[in-house]
């Protein structure tokens, strides 16, 4: 049996998003993500970063979105 049951792959399972609870990205805002985060990729790259510490950074992120999200909402916050 495969680590991943077909059983386990149900429509409410796969609908379940980072983004809270019934929270989902239509395509045209997920597009505009990826674009954002394909530039942050490349102006660290461009800031010297080697692309293992980028692909690190990226993964820390992914690990501890909540922490992400409290930052960025405080440098906005501080900005305006």
């Amino acid at each position: 049996m495969s680590p991943i049951a077909p059983s386990s792959l149900s429509p409410t399972a796969l609908a379940q998003s980072p983004f809270g609870a019934g929270l989902r990205l239509t395509d045209d805002r997920l597009d505009i993500a990826e674009a954002v985060l394909a530039g942050a990729w490349r102006t660290l790259r461009a800031a010297g970063f080697g692309e293992a510490e980028v692909q690190a950074l990226f993964d820390q992120i992914a690990d501890r979105p909540e922490d992400l999200a409290r930052r960025l909402r405080r440098m906005a916050n501080a900005a305006a």
